[in-house]
């Protein structure tokens, strides 16, 4: 991420990246999501070794799109984690964009 950007631990296996200063236009700031979002899964994905052991992770990311401050932060992080969650069902190693029209607190 940028130095503009905020990366947070929530708890658990659980993080929040912020990412600021996006074009205001929503065709370029999804790609940079997306741009942004594979290179986090590229990065994640490498193996690691604990205890003179390979593992490897398979993150799922959720994704939601805002502009200014028409929502409160727990409805932000809701609409990623309904997105995280189709991201898991879909296989893992892979991201989704919260969708209004798929995504329903019923659906976790």
């Amino acid at each position: 991420i940028r130095e503009v950007d905020t990366a947070a631990r929530l708890g658990g296996d659980e993080f929040v990246v912020m990412l600021e200063e996006l074009s205001t236009n929503l065709e370029e700031s999804t790609v940079m999501v997306k741009t942004v979002a594979e290179k986090i899964l590229a990065t994640i994905n490498q193996p690691y070794l604990l205890a003179d052991h390979e593992h490897s992770s398979s993150p799922s990311i959720g994704i939601t799109l805002y502009k200014g401050h028409q929502k409160s932060v727990d409805e932000l992080l809701k609409q990623a984690d309904l997105a995280m969650y189709r991201a898991k069902k879909a296989g893992r190693n892979t991201y989704r964009f919260f969708d209004p029209m798929i995504d329903s607190p019923n659906d976790q």
